[in-house]
């Protein structure tokens, strides 16, 4: 026995520094060896020695064990943090990795493995465990992840403000595909509002179904409307309670559309059923119509013919299709043409008689030989006047229509002597005229006292007189009796009236003054003539008074005409004097240079030039004619150049104008307004077309810009009004929303509200709002954590606590004793560090060893300990006896 215990081997040595100190001699790679470092790893007492044993086998199983078994926190820590190092530097398995990511339970690890892992396959897998938004992120720019997989975790993020910032960062195919991501978003954002308009017109289309169409075309629109709600029931729910109301609806318009169609689809099929057998009736008429008229068309010939056997032979069709006809309740119309065209087969022999007779007069009619003048037509007219009335007289007794051959032989013979009578007519229409006007000027001389011209005019009206017909002779026998008798009465008057008549002349002309002022010299010179023109008319005086009067006469007109002469002599002055002046013109307008004036100037040039030549005065009317020409041969050279100046400025306004007409087919309307007053100012820089087409281009112009500025205007508007009516909503809304936060009590309420909030279509109205309900709920939730803490810790002082009494969160801490890093009072002294409160004085020595060993932790674990923490640890002592009630308070001061 002494022997035994002085030679037993060192790793079974009491003391654990030679516990320690033995593990250095063992090899991990001999198996009894590793037996042994087993052993002392996870049954040994001493920390220290399980830790080194553990280092010494370093395997990866083992340091997985120890992390969950061992009674030591401090070597958990330790076991879990190699763990973690030797995942992230790939010195484990990959079957082991997957086993023990798959039964960890730690994110914190499982994050940093997500990070680290090179392994597709792995990675995916540890993100979708993981389920983090900013592990997704990452996970999008690592170049470890195939495209596939990325795609499957963007399809899991639905976050806005994230999807923009990966659109900074991504490129590529997966940055299409966060863009499509991001529109399609913002489509479902928008899908309610679309969609509630949508409905909202597709239901005011369905209700108005029977308006628009008739009782046939409904069922096919009933089909189509049920195919197009069809389409929008696969978004519906995003309308959320809305959805049942507008299903309602459309449930209850079908139904109404439905009961309203059934009687009157009835009615229509009784209707159509109708027309079929009209249709049906109308064929049978039809036929029958068409057998009647070949019949006809057959008894026609054989009337023409006049073959009575053809016509006896139709006789039994006849019957036939009358009996037929009957049969079938034909229309009228069609027995009574059977009716007749049956009587006409019994009144054949007196039809034959009837076409003989007409032919006989188209044959007459055709022999006579057409008049070569009036007077032969008036004498053939009776007879051609007979014929016509016996061919109407036989026409209207005929059973039948004339043959078309006899009526075009009537007719073409009635042609050609209604020609001849238009011109017989027309010729001795002529010669009444001209004989009556004659007749008629006869009186009005004779009246006004012109004698001496009635002789020779009464000769001529005799002439004309003889050539008219006897008819039109009689029309005129009143009037040429008085003009016979009127030239017999002023053969023995006519010297005895001309003298008195030629001396009251004389004296008028003579007694006319000398002087005439120049408005009325043009009357003075037309009374001379007329003068002269009435004393030739009327006729000699007396033999021995007739050179007497004559020159006194000539005398007397001399004198009164001589202002005149005086005046057209002063006239004939000026109108040299405007010649002068038309000529200057003319030669300012041959040394105009058109190539070095512009347009506007050139255009003035002109105007003023024929503005000088309008108020030029009057010259001689044969010079007038060829300074004209002079002048226009002057000015055509500007006016050609004009014209073309503005028919290039025509071409350059048509050019603007078609601009304009492809910028309105713009998508963008700033693009085209911009665009649009471009065109404005460029059309105020040119000059002016001719002026009816610059006035068309204008017009044109004018209309096309007037037409969008004034659509946008309209639009503009009623986005104002839009605008506004969505204002009004939205504060109605925000109204709302305010009076509900009011209200809200509750952290579940508040939820609520800003749930509601985060729905907002605009976000940026609601902002204030939403953060004043995240403030609410802060308060509440504080206000609601330290009502609890303070329960709790009113709780703690009784020694009959329960773990059931504390709040849900806290049940599983306390009283677990599984605390082996701290004391319960060197716990409350690291509550006091990590809320930076004051711990008693004599402490201050153990406050600082505890700072130090929270400050190694936060280094080992690469994150600080939180206050929750440190209570759920606190909690594991369980009840707080009365040694500990000063503790108590001072952890309750902590968390007041």
């Amino acid at each position: 026995m002494i022997f035994k215990r002085f030679f037993k081997p060192k790793w079974q040595h009491k003391d654990a520094n030679v516990r320690q100190a033995a593990i250095e001699e063992l090899n991990a790679a001999t198996p009894a060896h590793k037996t042994i470092l087993h052993e002392l790893a996870f049954n040994d007492g001493a920390e220290a020695v399980r830790r080194v044993a553990l280092s010494k086998l370093n395997d990866f199983s083992l340091w997985w064990q120890a992390s969950k078994h061992d009674n030591s926190e401090r070597l958990q820590l330790l076991s879990e943090q190699r763990l973690i190092d030797m995942l992230l530097h790939n010195q484990v398995d990959s079957k082991l990795k997957q086993a023990f990511i798959l039964q960890c339970n730690r994110s914190s690890i499982l994050e940093q493995l997500a990070i680290a892992e090179t392994d597709p396959k792995i990675k995916f897998n540890l993100l979708q465990r993981l389920n983090k938004l900013e592990l997704y992120t990452q996970a999008l720019q690592d170049k470890v992840l195939t495209f596939e997989q990325k795609q499957q975790l963007l399809s899991l993020i639905n976050d806005e403000k994230t999807l923009e910032r990966l659109v900074k960062r991504l490129d590529g195919d997966l940055l299409q595909a966060v863009e499509q991501k991001l529109v399609k978003l913002d489509q479902q954002k928008h899908l309610p509002i679309k969609l509630r308009k949508q409905l909202t017109l597709f239901l005011a289309k369905f209700n108005a179904l029977r308006d628009r169409y008739s009782v046939a075309e409904l069922p096919s629109q009933l089909e189509q409307f049920e195919q197009e709600w069809q389409t929008y029931v696969v978004d519906i729910e995003c309308l959320g309670a809305e959805a049942a109301v507008f299903t309602e609806k459309y449930t209850s318009i079908k139904q109404q559309i439905q009961q309203w169609l059934a009687p009157r689809l009835a009615e229509l099929a009784q209707q159509q059923a109708a027309a079929a057998e009209a249709d049906a009736r109308t064929a049978i008429v039809a036929s029958l119509t068409q057998r009647l008229t070949a019949l006809e068309q057959q008894l026609q010939q054989a009337l023409l013919t006049t073959d009575l056997s053809a016509a006896q032979q139709l006789e039994q069709q006849l019957s036939e299709l009358a009996t037929e006809m009957t049969a079938a309740n034909a229309p009228v119309a069609l027995t009574s043409k059977i009716a007749k065209l049956q009587q006409q087969l019994a009144n054949l022999p007196a039809l034959a008689e009837q076409l003989t007779q007409i032919t006989r007069i188209v044959t007459d009619w055709a022999a006579l030989p057409l008049a070569e003048d009036a007077a032969a037509f008036m004498a053939v007219e009776p007879k051609i006047q007979q014929w016509q009335q016996q061919w109407r007289t036989i026409s209207k007794q005929m059973s039948i229509a004339v043959p078309e051959s006899l009526a075009e032989a009537k007719a073409e013979l009635q042609q050609q002597w209604r020609q001849l009578s238009k011109t017989a007519s027309s010729e001795t229409d002529k010669a009444l005229r001209q004989c009556r006007s004659k007749l008629a000027q006869f009186k009005r001389l004779y009246q006004a006292g012109k004698f001496n011209v009635l002789f020779g005019l009464s000769k001529g009206i005799e002439q004309d007189y003889l050539q008219l017909s006897p008819q039109q002779q009689a029309l005129l026998t009143k009037d040429i009796d008085y003009a016979r008798e009127k030239i017999a009465e002023l053969g023995d008057w006519q010297e005895y009236i001309a003298t008195p008549r030629k001396q009251a002349l004389l004296t008028e002309i003579q007694q006319l003054p000398e002087q005439v002022a120049d408005k009325e010299i043009h009357q003075r010179a037309e009374q001379v003539k007329q003068a002269r023109t009435t004393w030739n008319s009327l006729g000699k005086a007396a033999a021995e008074l007739e050179p007497e009067l004559n020159a006194a006469f000539d005398l007397a007109c001399e004198r009164a005409f001589a202002p005149c002469r005086s005046y057209f002599a002063n006239l004939d002055l000026q109108r040299a004097e405007h010649m002068t002046q038309r000529q200057a013109i003319i030669q300012q307008a041959e040394q105009i240079d058109i190539n070095a004036i512009e347009l506007k100037q050139l255009e003035q040039q002109l105007n003023n030039l024929r503005q000088a030549w309008q108020q030029a005065g009057a010259v001689d009317k044969v010079q007038y004619q060829a300074l004209y020409e002079q002048y226009q041969a002057a000015i055509k050279p500007l006016r050609q150049h004009i014209t073309n100046l503005q028919q290039q400025v025509a071409e350059q306004k048509q050019q603007i104008i078609d601009q304009v007409q492809q910028a309105l087919t713009l998508e963008q309307p700033q693009v085209t307004a911009s665009v649009l007053k471009d065109c404005q100012q460029k059309w105020k820089t040119l000059g002016s077309a001719a002026r009816k087409q610059d006035q068309a281009l204008w017009l044109q112009f004018r209309e096309l810009c007037d037409g969008f500025f004034n659509s946008r205007a309209e639009q503009y508007q009623q986005q104002q009004l839009a605008e506004q009516a969505d204002k009004q909503a939205m504060q109605q809304q925000l109204e709302q929303f305010t009076t509900q936060l009011d209200a809200a009590n509750t952290i579940a309420d508040i939820e609520q509200v800003i749930t509601t909030l985060n729905q907002v279509e605009h976000a940026h109205t609601v902002k204030g709002l939403l953060q004043q309900a995240q403030f609410k709920q802060q308060q509440l939730r504080q206000q609601q954590q330290h009502a609890e803490f303070t329960g709790m810790f009113d709780l703690l002082s009784s020694s009959e606590l329960a773990a059931a009494d504390l709040p849900a969160a806290y049940r599983d801490s306390f009283n677990k004793q599984q605390e082996q890093q701290f004391t319960r009072e060197q716990l409350t002294l690291a509550l006091e560090i990590l809320a930076d409160k004051p711990s008693p004085e004599d402490l201050k020595s153990q406050r600082q060893q505890v700072q130090l060993v929270l400050m190694s932790e936060k280094h080992n674990q690469g994150h600080s300990i939180e206050l929750d923490d440190l209570l759920h640890r606190w909690l594991q002592f369980g009840v707080v006896n009365d040694n500990e009630q000063a503790l108590l308070a001072r952890v309750k001061a902590v968390f007041a």
